[in-house]
């Protein structure tokens, strides 16, 4: 038998997903401070940060729910 398969990593996805949202939406804070704080940004910094931060924080929502529901 493979050792992959003794593994009992039933929470690793939504783990992985909690951490992944977190860190993106982390991201797009930054990016957000540095749109608002940058003389020299772009016509594009501001909604890409609120596109990343939406994408974080629903990443994050769904991640915690899959491990709630397990």
């Amino acid at each position: 038998m493979k050792f992959s398969h003794r593994l009992d990593s039933h929470n690793a996805g939504p783990l992985w997903g909690l951490a992944f949202g977190l860190v993106v939406t982390l991201a797009g804070v930054g990016l957000w401070c540095d749109a608002k704080l940058s003389q020299a940004a772009g016509r594009f910094d501001e909604p890409l940060a609120v596109a990343a931060v939406l994408v974080g924080v629903f990443a994050a929502i769904y991640a915690a729910h899959e491990l709630r529901h397990r």
